[in-house]
């Protein structure tokens, strides 16, 4: 078995090195990668700056590699090399052996182990919600924030809602159990019980930080849409995925919060419940990182049974259980596919969803070079956005690109024209759906 092994509890540098020459060696003679990220452009300019003797590479070559890796994981889909062949590359765990390494030997910012709590700075800024939207608004602080953290002045920062998912989600249950609202299933309380006809499946909704505190929009139209075909959605107690921690190794943080959201998720899954999120990096991180981090059987099951929400909506339509009746077309959309959701190879499920709809649709495969955290800090934002002008310039023939949300196939915005200086809002998938039945 090559590689290295994240879960140890320390990473010696002497083995990690020896990975990643073997890594680079096979990079070295292949480049199929080129030009795919600032990681590989790094990489190769200083191997032929040294004609390819890899002993010449020093240690601020291999950080800079690893600091400009954002774990998007195109290049393991692009390699031919990943397991199970006999190379067995995996480039971007090997980044995040790095990234560990750096972390324990007391070279993480505290900026960056700030950044990646997406959960705790949720959490707050909802309590402080309008002052916190005002505070980011205005270029004074911006430039504090600039100067002293790190963010950059000119990335729009995501808003924070002053009602959080769950509590909209416990607060209209609570509504229809009085018999304010009706629904088409009627659910009684957040326990997901419903009264009337059975349900024609039931699923589990992992929404966790993006959508608890900020885009609650999202949430709301995964409910309306799973509802309106006859689904029973519940929304049990749930930890954020941990995807974010991969910016700093912290693969100790990443193990509670996989071993905690497995215990939560499987005695629903063992009671019929499919696991929908309507987040790509989220359903990544159920579906592909915890089966590797954590190799037990209760979460190769939670993976089983893990969808994206377009997917899960195409896998209704298959059954013949989605109301395909759209009395209204949206047009033409570009859609950028976010690389998280490209990872999963399940094909382009949101695609075909819009395009039920009457859409016609243009998939542009490009990263939107932001991440989660990588994106909004100073030394990377420049670096960001030259890799967002490419996928801005994908587009042929549909005016100017609309782009999916930095971290999931469905946004809240309005139609936005694509401001890549800001990542303004990008309505996309579930949306679409969502207001071709509204309309």
């Amino acid at each position: 078995m090559k590689g290295i092994d994240l879960t140890v509890t320390k990473l010696e540098r002497p083995a990690v090195l020896h990975e990643t020459l073997r890594v680079f060696e096979v990079c070295d003679g292949c480049r199929r990668c080129f030009n795919l990220c600032p990681s590989f452009n790094t990489l190769f300019e200083r191997i032929d700056a040294h004609d390819s003797d890899l002993s010449k590479l020093v240690a601020g070559d291999y950080e800079q590699v690893a600091d400009e890796c954002y774990y998007c994981k195109l290049c393991y889909n692009h390699c031919p090399y990943t397991p199970p062949h006999q190379y067995e590359i995996d480039f971007p765990r090997l980044m995040v052996g790095w990234k560990k390494l750096q972390a324990q030997e007391g070279k993480a910012r505290w900026r960056d182990r700030l950044l990646v709590r997406t959960d705790w700075i949720g959490k707050l800024g909802t309590l402080v919600a309008p002052l916190a939207n005002w505070a980011n608004a205005q270029s004074w602080f911006r430039g504090i924030l600039h100067r002293i953290v790190g963010i950059h002045r000119n990335r729009q920062l995501v808003r924070f809602q002053e009602e959080t998912f769950p509590h909209w989600l416990q607060r209209t249950r609570e509504d229809r159990r009085r018999g304010l609202y009706v629904g088409r299933l009627a659910e009684v309380g957040a326990g997901g019980e419903s009264a009337g006809l059975p349900p024609a499946a039931k699923v589990v909704l992992f929404s966790t930080c993006l959508v608890d505190y900020h885009s609650v929009e999202v949430g709301q139209a995964t409910v309306a849409v799973l509802e309106k075909n006859g689904v029973e959605v519940v929304r049990p107690e749930q930890q954020c995925c941990g995807m974010p921690l991969f910016d700093t190794g912290d693969i100790p943080g990443i193990l509670r919060k996989a071993q905690a959201n497995v215990a939560t998720l499987k005695p629903w899954v063992d009671r019929g419940y499919d696991i929908i999120a309507p987040v790509p990096s989220c359903s990544l991180m159920l579906k592909r990182e915890y089966p590797h981090l954590l190799s037990t059987e209760d979460a190769k099951l939670v993976a089983s049974h893990t969808f994206d929400v377009c997917e899960y909506l195409m896998k209704l339509k298959k059954q013949g259980k989605l109301d395909t009746n759209f009395p209204n077309r949206p047009g033409k959309i570009a859609y950028q596919i976010p690389c998280h959701l490209r990872d999963q190879n399940i094909g382009f499920k949101s695609k075909e969803l819009m395009e039920l709809t009457g859409a016609s649709v243009e998939v542009i495969e490009r990263c939107s070079g932001h991440d989660g955290t990588w994106g909004v800090k100073v030394e990377f934002f420049d670096l960001s956005m030259k890799i967002a002008a490419k996928a801005g310039g994908r587009s042929s023939g549909f005016g100017r690109v609309r782009l999916s949300s930095v971290r999931g196939p469905v946004d809240p915005g309005e139609w936005w024209e694509t401001n890549l200086a800001s990542n303004r809002g990008h309505q996309m998938g579930l949306w679409v759906v969502r207001r071709r039945w509204s309309h």
